[in-house]
């Protein structure tokens, strides 16, 4: 932290991540032109979507520790690049394996992003301003796929998917300009950290369950997200289109309630913002997925419940500084939450979608429910911890 904010540094870092999420975003878009062109089933499409966060799954602790050691500047230009180079590389890969591996050494690129992006943030902000500036930070995944399901969808229809994907590699490589201009050069040279490994095992308690809140969080976000449009067109007789319209709109909830999170930090306990935003979370989502619902109930509904996830991860996000234990821990600890989120939006989706498949839709609910508590009980648990 400082004690004067630099907006501009903030600011680049910021649009560095929501660059980034355009990326992750960059294939559902196209969908229906990469099976026509390459010939490919929905599972490939599927793993098209998904592997670029498998990396972070495996591997945000170690990219944490390793962003700090390597210098936060160097480590998102590192990463931009290397997201630049594998979208531009995937419009002439001759094979599906490759593309997917394209896609793998990607989501590398994105990791180091998501990592020592928010560590930058919290770096160049006064303690006044962080909480808000991590609360626009909370906003940078939504916003990247909410850009990209537009964008992609009406670039791809002049410019073909490959053009898409070239557009999208540019805008990597205007975040790199971005970076080297407005973000001021690493202070701290690699001597002055301790090795990776020995970084990992002096991880506090706090980070650990923080990030363990964090994966109930997305996976209870992305849940709701996700099933929703399923949900609207069986339950409902929605058309697909109409069905994935609303979807989009409600998912922009979560973009207001992280700036409503920045607006209340300095305001309210961070133990009142989390209870009040856990209970109306839990309030909302029953009567989304009631039987028998009508849509003026869902969507509302709905709405609020995203809206309320996103003042969650707003408060995770801005937490992370101060769970940490010290600077140095700042970015292994976003690791640790980028990992473990990662793991959420892995798991999450298919396993409710077993439970919906053995049961029906009055499970969602439940399982909500469930890990809304368990996110209310392991921040309060994170908190005590970094006392």
């Amino acid at each position: 932290m400082t004690e004067q904010s630099d907006w501009r540094a903030i600011i680049a870092a910021f649009l560095v991540g929501v660059a980034g999420a355009i990326q992750v975003g960059r294939v559902a878009p196209v969908a229906p032109l990469l099976q026509q062109d390459l010939q490919l089933d929905l599972v490939t499409i599927g793993w098209l979507v998904s592997l670029i966060t498998l990396v972070s799954a495996l591997l945000g602790l170690v990219a944490g520790a390793w962003v700090e050691r390597n210098g936060l500047k160097t480590s998102l230009v590192l990463g931009a690049v290397l997201m630049a180079g594998c979208a531009l590389l995937s419009t002439l890969v001759p094979s599906v394996p490759a593309l997917l591996g394209t896609r793998i050494i990607e989501g590398a690129g994105y990791l180091i992003v998501v990592v020592a992006a928010p560590t930058l943030i919290a770096r160049q902000s006064s303690a006044k301003d962080t909480p808000f500036a991590l609360a626009i930070w909370g906003t940078f995944f939504t916003l990247g796929l909410s850009l990209a399901a537009f964008a992609g969808g009406g670039l791809s229809a002049f410019l073909g998917w490959r053009g898409w994907f070239s557009a999208s590699a540019v805008l990597m490589g205007v975040a790199v300009a971005l970076v080297l201009v407005a973000i001021p050069r690493d202070r701290r040279a690699a001597t002055d950290h301790a090795p990776v490994i020995a970084t990992i095992r002096a991880m506090p308690k706090a980070p650990w369950l923080l990030g363990a809140a964090f994966l109930g969080l997305t996976l209870l976000a992305l849940s709701i997200l996700s099933l929703l449009p399923t949900f609207l067109v069986q339950e409902h007789g929605f058309a697909p289109g109409s069905a994935g319209a609303i979807t989009g709109t409600v998912a922009l909830a979560s973009i207001a309630g992280s700036l409503c999170y920045g607006a209340l930090a300095n305001r309210l306990p961070d133990s009142v913002i989390a209870a009040v935003a856990c209970m109306a979370l839990i309030a909302a989502v029953f009567p989304t997925f009631a039987a028998g619902a009508a849509p003026a109930q869902i969507l509302p509904c709905a709405a609020a419940a995203v809206f309320m996830s996103g003042v969650l991860v707003a408060q995770t996000f801005a937490a992370v500084p101060r769970f940490a234990g010290a600077p140095d821990r700042i970015g292994p600890s976003n690791g640790l939450v980028a990992q473990l989120g990662s793991l959420g939006a892995l798991s999450g989706p298919p396993m409710v979608g077993a439970l919906i498949a053995h049961a029906d839709w009055s499970v969602i609910p439940l399982v909500v429910a469930g890990f809304t508590l368990s996110f209310a009980g392991l921040f309060f648990l994170s908190k005590r911890a970094a006392r």
